[in-house]
């Protein structure tokens, strides 16, 4: 048996771990609806308790996206006269309200797309009007303010779910400088004297440090105090090394990522095992690299994985069971409440060092040292070995375990 050496870096301290949370899409409010009130409970519970997954976080679909009933816009109008989010009123706004209720949030929205009337097709893809900016600023403002109203209000928005995506369900492409004139000389303009920070990207990690020097340097507009950071989403794989890169070199802004989910196969205990380390492998590679907080994708799917209008369906933690009327918490859920036991939301992290494709680790500060929390994700035993400046701790990981040892 090889022994793994994980070395603690207290000199490379990475910020204060915000915790994690799910995205109140259409698919998981409509399927929230069909609960009884106190299956609800149950649900809430499950998700923002304190003994269940204690979720900080939340994600909003700013229109709609994949996982509706079908498509819809607020409006049909470039100059918004016939603006409504009457739609999100049947089941989105209802499920954020008991939630709202239960927990205080850290909110962030998200569009897919602008309206149709503002959008030019080229091809197989979609982009904004170029004479159009400042009409789609003033609907993003106008859907904040609607929002607030009902007494939402969001901290965070990204300006374009994967804005490098000609999805066959909403989408619009951008460009690297695309994006940063909406952004920079639009949303933060427009935006300004609301309490809203700008996240950008929101896509994969792929080129993500390429992505950060097109989006927060050389950029004749400058930096602003309205651009927080980048987010980011898992679905081209976890690459930590690119993370690394960009906190490495931009340590002042914030890193989120903001989707992840499994694709869809049909409920199977041990099957969703597999699922379960790949969600386990992306948080602990994202705290480990300098990401501040974690959003997952849908919250509840039916048996099927939906609905999602375009027949897109995927995984969720939590799933309806088939007769619709109670869930089932899978092992992805099981996993992620031992995360969030192990490394609560507000733990100081610091830097890990190991070089092993068998296990992953984090670490955290505590008030007389350091815990470190070492994930098993192979299918033997790991000997491990923990060290911090003169100190040494051995340990043996038994086939999937997760722990935390102090130091």
């Amino acid at each position: 048996m090889m022994t793994v050496e994980i070395k603690i870096r207290k000199d490379v301290e990475l910020g204060t771990w915000q915790g994690i949370g799910g995205a109140i899409t259409e698919a998981t409010a409509y399927n929230y609806s069909k609960l009884s009130p106190s299956k609800k409970r149950q649900l809430l519970d499950a998700y923002y308790g304190k003994d269940g997954l204690d979720y900080r976080w939340g994600r909003l679909s700013i229109g709609s996206n994949d996982f509706c009933l079908k498509p819809y816009e607020y409006t049909r109008k470039v100059n918004l006269s016939d603006f409504s989010i009457k739609h999100d009123e049947e089941w989105v706004l209802p499920m954020l309200e008991d939630v709202l209720r239960k927990k205080s949030l850290c909110l962030v929205a998200t569009p897919w797309s602008p309206p149709k009337c503002m959008k030019l097709t080229l091809g197989n893809f979609s982009v904004l009007k170029p004479w159009y900016y400042d009409e789609y600023a003033k609907y993003i403002r106008r859907w904040l303010e609607e929002y607030a109203k009902r007494g939402v209000k969001f901290n965070y928005l990204t300006p374009q779910n994967e804005p490098r995506a000609a999805q066959i369900w909403e989408s619009c492409v951008y460009s690297y400088s695309a994006q940063r004139k909406l952004a920079y000389q639009y949303l933060a303009k427009k935006l300004d004297d609301l309490d809203v920070q700008l996240l950008l990207w929101d896509h994969n990690k792929k080129k993500l440090a390429k992505v950060a020097d097109k989006l927060l340097r050389g950029n004749e507009h400058g930096r602003t105090k309205k651009i927080a950071g980048l987010c980011y989403h898992w679905y081209d794989g976890t690459f930590p090394d690119k993370m690394w890169q960009v906190h490495q070199k931009y340590p002042d802004i914030m890193m989120l990522s903001s989707e992840m989910c499994c694709g869809f196969s049909p409920y199977d205990e041990e099957e969703w095992q597999n699922d379960a380390k790949l969600y386990l492998c992306e948080l602990f590679a994202d705290i480990n690299t300098g990401a501040s907080a974690w959003i997952d994708w849908n919250m509840l799917l039916s048996w099927q994985g939906g609905p999602s209008y375009c027949k897109n369906y995927v995984k969720s933690p939590i799933i309806l069971n088939k007769a619709g009327d109670d869930f089932i918490l899978t092992p992805i859920y099981h996993v992620l409440r031992r995360f969030t036991t192990l490394f609560p939301a507000g733990s100081k992290t610091v830097r890990c060092e190991y070089n092993s494709d068998d296990l992953v680790a984090i670490a955290r500060k505590t008030k007389t040292g350091y815990k470190v929390v070492v994930a098993n994700v192979s299918d033997k035993e790991q000997e491990v070995k923990i060290r911090l400046d003169s100190k040494n701790v051995g340990i043996i990981l038994t086939k999937s375990e997760i722990t935390s040892i102090d130091i």
